[in-house]
């Protein structure tokens, strides 16, 4: 029997089967170390995954942040990553959440765990890894500018689908914190033209020449002397009680004769004064008047005789300030007490005008006022564009009297730039009795959502299709040319401003169908009457047409504007669709939304596309 030292010594020197025991230890290595790299390839790929998954997380939901929320918005963001990840194999957790309202700040931290196929092998079962993200709300300034129609069409359900959308896009757009960038945005209620208001008007359209205040208005020439009697004859003679005070060829009207009511209400010329309480009586042309058939005379009452101011006996006004009227001009009258029947429009019954504050009124004299004295205060109006009232010819042929308003229409320079008013005044609108176009005034840009949705709550449907208008103002809103027409705080940042961005929103749910001709809808409006329009079309063409040119200028590279179409309700007009689709900066910046729900959904994406502007800005 071998000794124990002898036996050790001869297995240490036995080499057999050592080689196949050497390669299963050397190949579970190899194994796993050429596995590593594929599953750390897999952990890699997972990662940018989750990385990813929990960027859009952080990016979709920091407009939503509160300084007390981090764990509603934790909560969110996870089921944000686990959805978007969409990978059961592997585990991602949010394992922190900072907000700091104070910088506009929203940080997560998460772990990702992923399970190994190789590794395992040499007792790895998994590989976790560290994601975070972080985004800065308000990294740039934010300028909206928001225009809805708010035609009659949009009556009913969807004006109350417009008004929850317009209110989810204020909360979603404008910010609570306003440091250390800003969020604004201004609303532009249209229907068939846009109400600028009675605050900037004057500005934005121009003057508009208001009424001279009358100061008098008569067509005597001196006081009324009591006559004494009257002659029968071929010729006929005046006495009065008191000197009369006329001469040859004065003009004169005789009433409130008794018994020879003949000579009443009627121009007489003066010839023969035989005295100073005596003259002849001749008819306009200067022949006698025969009186042999009159009646007789009776000196009951109290027959009156007076010098007129003109040959016709015509009413002179005068004006506290120069009038502006001309001959043949059409005139409103209103407020004049003692002498009414001057009260109302006066129709191209201008008459000769003696001077800046003074004229005639050819329809208006002894006859139509003989019984009524000017006692005080009136109005005298010019009725012309550019007037508190307009006095055209319709489509239909007759003549219209309309009103001037608050709202403001296209402009014939300038028609498709933001040049401002301070050098190219918008148009003018007239409407029957002078009602605005529209209840709601625009919203310049603000900060302040209280205001905000007040408008959004306001909002009321009625009239017809402007869009152009609307589109128009949109963009004014936000243009750096017309901030000087704001307060201060409403004043849109220049163009090119770094950490800026500018957007305009058009929502609709029509074809455009109005547009005008001197402030009044325009004899080619598709909308409308022929009454209710002027006998003349647009100068610059269909509101689509001047629609499409205004889309293409707002694009313009140096303005860069992010424009936003969003079609509510279309249906099949594909006429409409198309407009807003071309009209928008790209297609995924054009929304159609057939519902109440799709409306509000799509306010939503512009909200978020605005918010990751901000952010890669």
């Amino acid at each position: 029997m071998l000794s124990f030292f002898t036996l050790l010594a001869k297995f240490r020197r036995d080499e057999s089967g050592v080689f196949a025991v050497f390669f299963a230890l050397i190949a579970i290595v190899l194994i796993a170390t050429s596995g590593a790299v594929v599953d750390f390839a897999a952990m890699q790929t997972a990662r940018s995954q989750a990385q990813n998954a929990l960027d859009a997380a952080a990016l979709a939901l920091q407009a939503k942040m509160t300084a007390t929320n981090s764990s509603t918005i934790q909560a969110s963001a996870q089921a944000l990553l686990t959805e978007r990840l969409a990978n059961s194999r592997i585990t991602a957790t949010i394992t922190s959440t900072t907000i700091d309202m104070t910088n506009g700040l929203l940080n997560f931290k998460a772990q990702i765990i992923v399970p190994t196929v190789f590794l395992q092998l040499v007792g790895v079962r998994e590989i976790p890894a560290q994601l975070q993200s972080e985004v800065t709300r308000s990294s740039s300034d934010l300028e909206v500018s928001v225009a809805l129609d708010t035609t009659g069409s949009m009556s009913g359900t969807k004006l109350s689908d417009l008004i929850s959308a317009t209110n989810t896009l204020i909360d979603l757009v404008v910010q609570t914190t306003q440091t250390p960038t800003y969020s604004k945005m201004a609303i532009v209620p249209w229907t068939q033209a846009v109400n600028v208001g009675s605050t900037y008007s004057t500005a934005i359209r121009g003057q508009v020449t208001g009424p001279s205040q009358i100061s008098s208005a008569t067509w005597m020439s001196g006081s009324s002397k009591t006559i004494a009697s009257v002659s029968k004859g071929k010729s006929t003679a005046v006495s009065t009680t008191a000197a009369h005070g006329f001469i040859y060829g004065d003009y004169i009207y005789i009433s409130n004769v008794s018994g020879m009511t003949e000579i009443n209400n009627t121009i007489y010329k003066v010839g023969t004064v035989s005295s100073t309480t005596i003259f002849e009586v001749l008819a306009t042309d200067g022949t006698a008047i025969d009186s042999k058939s009159w009646s007789k005379f009776s000196s009951s009452g109290t027959p009156k005789v007076t010098k007129c101011l003109n040959s016709a006996c015509q009413v002179l006004i005068t004006t506290a300030s120069a009038h502006g009227h001309t001959t043949g001009d059409t005139i409103v009258i209103s407020g004049v007490t003692g002498m009414t029947a001057l009260n109302g429009t006066h129709v191209g019954t201008v008459g000769v005008v003696p001077s800046a504050t003074t004229y005639y009124l050819t329809d208006e004299d002894a006859d139509s006022v003989l019984y009524s004295a000017y006692s005080g205060s009136g109005s005298s109006y010019c009725t012309k564009y550019g007037c508190t009232y307009y006095y055209f010819l319709s489509a239909a042929g007759g003549y219209s009297l309309y009103q001037i308003n608050n709202c403001a229409t296209e402009r014939q320079v300038n028609a498709y730039s933001d040049t401002p008013p301070s050098a190219s005044k918008l148009g003018m609108n007239y409407i029957s009795g002078g009602s605005d176009c529209i209840g709601q005034t625009i919203l310049p840009l603000t900060s302040n959502k209280t205001t905000l949705h007040a408008m959004a709550n306001s909002l009321v449907a009625s009239n017809s299709t402007g869009g152009h208008l609307g589109l128009g103002w949109g963009w004014y809103m936000i243009s750096p040319n017309f901030g000087y027409l704001w307060p201060t705080a409403s004043q849109p940042a220049a163009y090119g401003t770094s950490h800026l961005v500018k957007a305009v929103v058009l929502m609709t749910d029509g074809q455009f169908n109005i547009q005008y001709c001197n402030g009044v809808l325009s004899r080619d409006s598709i909308n409308g009457s022929s009454s209710q329009k002027i006998n003349c079309d647009a100068p610059n063409g269909s509101s689509l047409n001047q629609a499409i040119a205004l889309c293409n200028a707002i694009k313009a590279p140096a303005n860069n504007i992010e424009l936003y179409t969003v079609g509510f309700d279309l249906g099949s007009d594909t006429a409409s669709l198309d407009f807003l689709q071309n009209c928008a900066t790209d297609s995924s910046h054009f929304f159609r939304a057939d519902t109440g729900t799709d409306l509000t959904n799509a306010f939503k994406s512009i909200a978020q596309k605005l918010q990751e502007l901000r952010i890669s800005k």
